[in-house]
């Protein structure tokens, strides 16, 4: 195809970013943006002189419009189906993280995407860094060696949004945002195997509506015997977002201080240190382009919505652990 027709569904912060991003690319056209009241809609359409056809019905927008790829930006209590409908008209999906609040709508996008023979892609714009595609390199020409241990830690201060205080919404802390830290270990480290931990709620609980854990301390056990741990705070410095993460290798030390700035030190090579700086997150760009690629054939998928089941498992199964007083869960 000379173009790929996109849809939007959700014009909140996400649905905005990856609409003006797509916009850029010349290979895209905007089919119609989908968002459960008109008015977002047609305020993007205001403030950025397009005309984009604007649905409030996501079941109308996939009956009117021809559509190559929906690009899904809800909140993680929005799901409710239209993914699997999608992948049944053969619409390619990108879709924000994480894919769902339980395993049993996990499982069920994932095998409309199978059974329907479409392209996916999940927003783990992490993979996407600077620093982050160094590592990658690194690792798939064997340079970095072996994987042993992998330790990350996020870390914030804010009350967020209302619904993602309301753990029946936002699924808590790290379903909804250290799971981007879940899934670099899953990149990185390879097959889960079994995970234990605890969450717990420790400075927020005299705040109204807020059922979310503000800490978490879980460790995973990898399927190749590589042990990994997270740890995450909503209780740290406000208005700082830092997610850290620090990989020993069998050649190579890594650390990271985002997803674009960091340094690799080779223990093999006299510790020689390399350092890895972007003042531009350039990061969404290029997972968008990526999937523009895959559709296009001229990239193999990655960070698809497999990959999303299984930082889903991950995630409830630390959630499981938790509350059974920290008894380990076999994820896989």
């Amino acid at each position: 195809m000379d173009k790929v027709r996109v849809a939007i569904l959700g014009m909140g912060n996400m649905g905005n970013k990856h609409l003006n991003i797509l916009r850029g690319f010349e290979d895209v056209e905007v089919a119609a943006i989908c968002s459960h009241t008109p008015a977002s809609g047609e305020k993007y359409n205001a403030e950025h002189g397009t005309a984009f056809p604007v649905y409030t019905d996501f079941d109308e927008m996939l009956e009117k419009e021809t559509i190559d790829a929906l690009w899904v930006c809800l909140p993680p209590f929005g799901h409710n189906g239209q993914i699997e409908k999608a992948a049944a008209k053969g619409i390619h999906i990108f879709t924000e993280k994480p894919i769902a609040l339980d395993l049993a709508r996990g499982e069920s996008m994932a095998a409309a995407i199978r059974e329907n023979h479409v392209l996916s892609q999940v927003g783990y714009h992490m993979r996407f860094g600077k620093a982050v595609r160094r590592l990658r390199d690194l690792m798939e020409s064997g340079a970095a060696g072996k994987p042993s241990l992998f330790s990350a830690n996020y870390e914030c201060n804010s009350l967020h949004l209302d619904w993602w205080r309301d753990k029946s919404k936002s699924g808590g802390q790290i379903f909804e945002q250290i799971i981007h830290l879940y899934d670099m270990a899953y990149y990185v480290m390879g097959e889960p195997d079994i995970v234990t931990g605890f969450i717990a709620n420790i400075c927020h609980q005299d705040v109204p509506g807020y059922t979310v854990e503000d800490t978490s301390a879980v460790s995973i056990r990898f399927k190749n015997g590589t042990l990994g741990s997270i740890t995450g705070s909503n209780n740290a410095i406000p208005g700082r977002w830092a997610g850290i993460i620090k990989i020993i290798f069998e050649n190579m030390v890594v650390e990271f201080y985002d997803h674009n700035n960091g340094r690799i030190v080779y223990t093999k090579e006299g510790n020689r240190v390399e350092e890895i700086h972007s003042d531009t997150d350039t990061a969404l760009q290029e997972e968008d382009r990526y999937f523009l690629d895959v559709i296009h054939g001229t990239r193999t998928p990655f960070a698809t919505i497999e990959d999303g089941l299984v930082d889903l498992k991950i995630v409830s199964g630390a959630c499981t652990a938790s509350e059974n007083g920290g008894y380990p869960v076999r994820i896989m």
